[in-house]
């Protein structure tokens, strides 16, 4: 380690000089007053520091050697133990810290290990509500048109739906109402807007389904009149039924439960 405090030679030959001739003045001055020689007492002194300085410096060398040698920690706090040679050789490839951008280093979490089962868990979810809705559907066609169909025809009207559910409309069967207890155009109408909209399907597709499958009592209505049409409000044996958002249940089956 380097001294902070450095005194330059020409201070320091100044005080030697400065020293040697106050030590020359006081020893003139005793010889020449009290007949003391100096010389006499201070070579003495002189050369034992001289011999302590020389036996000081050969000791300092002596046990920095061994010390060095075999790595000793003579230190009185905390002993630090000696690096091993693997780390002390450090690695001239091996990049500095400062070196080392933080922002490239990507942390890879698991927040997508549960993506599977969540997407099945929903489909899950889906197919249930699907199924629920149909099964509505098909209580609500028996509640309603029992009075109207016969049970052939009741059966057919359910397959029907089965059809209209997964758009096979080249499947649809034809049937009649009975003859003496007919279903006009408006309760037809209904009946279609109701199943259709729970089940999210077109108007279109509704006015194609409910005039495949009763075409005598629709022969006077074309199909694209029926889409507009399916909401018309007036005397009917079979109600609207506007479902609740979210919703799917059937009123009238509501209220016959209760």
């Amino acid at each position: 380690m380097t001294n902070s405090i450095k005194i330059s030679p020409q201070r320091t030959s100044f005080i030697l000089s400065v020293s040697v001739i106050l030590y020359w003045a006081t020893d003139s001055y005793l010889y020449l007053s009290c007949h003391i020689n100096l010389m006499e007492y201070s070579t003495p002194v002189i050369l034992y520091i001289t011999a302590m300085i020389l036996a000081c410096g050969v000791l300092q060398r002596f046990f920095f050697r061994f010390i060095t040698k075999n790595e000793l920690s003579l230190s009185f706090g905390k002993q630090v133990r000696p690096l091993p040679e693997q780390i002390k050789e450090i690695d001239p490839e091996c990049p500095k810290d400062k070196d080392i951008n933080l922002g490239n280093l990507v942390v890879k979490h698991d927040y997508m290990d549960n993506y599977e089962v969540r997407v099945a868990e929903i489909e899950r979810e889906k197919a249930e509500r699907q199924a629920d809705i149909k099964r509505v559907i098909h209580e609500y066609t028996t509640f309603v048109m029992t009075e109207f169909l016969s049970k052939e025809d009741l059966e057919i009207l359910h397959e029907n739906i089965e059809y209209f559910v997964h758009g096979q409309s080249d499947l649809y069967k034809p049937i009649r109402s009975k003859v003496n207890n007919s279903l006009r155009s408006i309760d037809l109408m209904h009946f279609v807007w109701n199943i259709g909209e729970r089940l999210g399907i077109s108007l279109i597709d509704r006015a194609t389904f409910i005039h495949t499958i009763f075409p005598h009592e629709l022969k006077d209505a074309s199909i694209k009149y029926l889409a507009k049409n399916l909401r018309t409000c007036g005397v009917c044996k079979i109600a609207l039924d506007i479902p609740k958002t979210g919703d799917y249940h059937f009123k009238c089956m509501k209220e016959a439960q209760e």
